[in-house]
């Protein structure tokens, strides 16, 4: 079997990288929410309703660390152009 080489590194730690593992975070509370209404037990409904509500706060947290990132990238990009 013949070993594939990628001619780009790895975006470990970028951008890309930090979209994939909060999505991966907001699918497993959705599916803790899920498992907590299903499995039923003390005060499910509360306990699905922390899990989205954590859910909700990941999509939000993620979506802010990208506009800050796209805003100091293109601050980056007008100060190298300007000097």
């Amino acid at each position: 079997m013949a070993a594939a080489t990628v001619a780009k590194p790895l975006d470990v730690g970028g951008p890309i990288s930090r979209r994939a593992s909060a999505l991966a975070n907001v699918k497993w509370f959705r599916a803790l929410a899920w498992r907590a209404l299903r499995d039923g037990g003390p005060q499910a409904t509360s306990r699905a309703a922390n899990a989205r509500a954590a859910a909700r706060i990941v999509l939000r947290q993620a979506k802010r660390d990208a506009l800050v990132s796209r805003i100091a990238r293109e601050a980056l990009q007008a100060d190298r152009t300007s000097s």
